[in-house]
């Protein structure tokens, strides 16, 4: 039976253009979301590049704890590697020779930033900080230590901005040693606001951009830089006053395999013991890096759950090739069905035929299409080049994307559920002709011509 299948499929054409059909759909299937589940990849990274594997948000009050109470217990659990704290700050920015109006949001020459305070060395042990300066393009630091440090006794303090950043402000001054220099003037609210009734003033500072930083994150490329957290040319000494807190967040580091849920726990107690507030209610929270991202990460999966669907329609139609190809071929092997019966083939045994036909096209299919996904996802890279170098095609351009070349990853099994998903798509549409070939009546089909 297998060998009168196999010469069904290898003799007719139509039936092999049918196998083609869902070899191309399949390998679009597999190549799109092994693409997608590499921007998902880089995605995923970029926003971790920033964070770390706990944040903690401690409750802010005029009897907030300082940072040294919240490091030793938290030290203390076994599984944490390092903590560092941040002091997020809200501010409008602009440059100097522009005016400024801060009492209207609409002014055109300045706009919102989120100006972030860091201590440098406790940063590096949590986030990739260090690696985002490396890989810095317009103004990269001489000593990461330093990325902070402006030249001159007198010098205003110095902020650290993203390279897509610095290239939005007005043409920078270019000194003797041929770097760029820039400033920002920066206005925030006071870190406690008064009383009713008493003047709100907001906090001034001018600071030099000291450094710019390779953000793999864009959706905070443009509106967050970073500080020394404390000191003379610290976020809090020149901004915030000296009301306000040492920190208003902290990042934490976990030992890889730890179960994050008991960690959280053991933190939490801790903290309990060194008689820090951890009432939820007050404003305490401790969150995964993902619990603290769930709505872009949420809207990612989305994204790819609603390609993939669509693409497996493009499978789905594809598979109707072999339902055509199927019915055709019990229209024209009637008499030969009618042949078999005769020979004592039973409807199951000719149903059998049919679906074997069937299974075996559609296995021939899904293995030409997982070849060519594979094949794609090996060589991709080289297919970029040749994209590139002999067609002059750029698929992903460096001046409109952060990405190189073709992300992809390949999940074992997402691919094997997929073409599991396919092969079964394929049985069901070989069903319909197979029930057609077991209901033939043997006598109508030695009559066909």
């Amino acid at each position: 039976m297998l060998r009168l299948a196999l010469a069904y499929i290898l003799r007719r054409p139509v039936q092999l253009r049918a196998i083609l059909g869902i070899a191309v759909g399949i390998t679009a299937l597999l190549v799109v979301l092994s693409v997608m589940n590499g921007l998902i990849d880089l995605n995923r990274q970029a926003i971790m590049s920033t964070q770390a594997d706990l944040h903690l948000r401690p409750i802010v009050s005029d009897k907030a704890q300082p940072f040294a109470d919240y490091q030793r217990a938290i030290l203390d659990v076994d599984k944490v590697n390092a903590v560092a704290p941040r002091l997020v700050a809200y501010a409008m920015f602009s440059t100097p020779g522009y005016y400024t109006d801060y009492s209207n949001s609409q002014t055109a020459n300045h706009n919102g930033i989120q100006v972030i305070g860091i201590d440098y060395d406790l940063e590096r042990q949590v986030s990739d900080f260090d690696l985002l300066l490396e890989d810095a393009e317009v103004i990269k630091t001489a000593d990461a230590a330093h990325c902070f440090d402006t030249d001159g006794v007198f010098a205003r303090p110095g902020i650290v901005v993203s390279d897509a950043f610095f290239g939005t402000l007005p043409p920078a001054i270019i000194d003797a040693s041929g770097k760029p220099q820039a400033q920002l003037e920066l206005g925030a609210l006071p870190a406690m606001l008064p009383a009713a009734g008493e003047e709100l003033i907001p906090h001034n500072s001018t600071a030099n951009i000291a450094a710019t930083y390779k953000a793999r994150n864009f959706r905070n490329a443009m509106d967050v830089v970073f500080m020394q957290r404390t000191g003379i040319n610290g976020l809090r000494y020149n901004l915030l006053g000296s009301n306000a807190p040492e920190f208003t967040e902290l990042l934490i580091d976990v030992k890889d395999g730890a179960d994050m849920a008991a960690v959280k726990q053991q933190i939490i107690a801790s903290l309990g013991k060194a008689n820090i507030d951890v009432t939820e209610d007050n404003g305490f929270s401790l969150e995964t890096w993902q619990q603290r991202s769930a709505i872009i990460l949420a809207a990612i999966d989305n994204e790819r759950r609603m390609v993939a669907i669509i693409l497996m329609f493009v499978v789905l139609v594809s598979t109707f090739g072999l339902f055509a190809s199927l019915s055709a071929l019990v229209r024209e092997k009637t008499r030969d069905l009618g042949v078999l019966s005769a020979l004592g083939y039973s409807p199951a045994s000719r149903a059998n035929l049919l679906l074997i036909t069937g299974s075996v096209a559609s296995i021939i299919g899904c293995a030409l299409g997982w070849a060519g996904a594979r094949a794609f996802y090996v060589y991709r890279l080289e297919i970029v080049d040749f994209l590139r170098d002999q067609l002059g095609i750029q698929l992903f351009s460096p001046e409109l994307y952060i990405v190189e070349g073709i992300p992809a990853q390949w999940i074992s099994g997402q691919v094997s559920t997929l073409l599991l998903i396919s092969f079964i798509m394929c049985l069901i549409l070989t069903a319909i002709p197979a029930i057609r070939a077991a209901l033939l009546s043997p006598v109508n089909a030695l009559r066909h011509n």
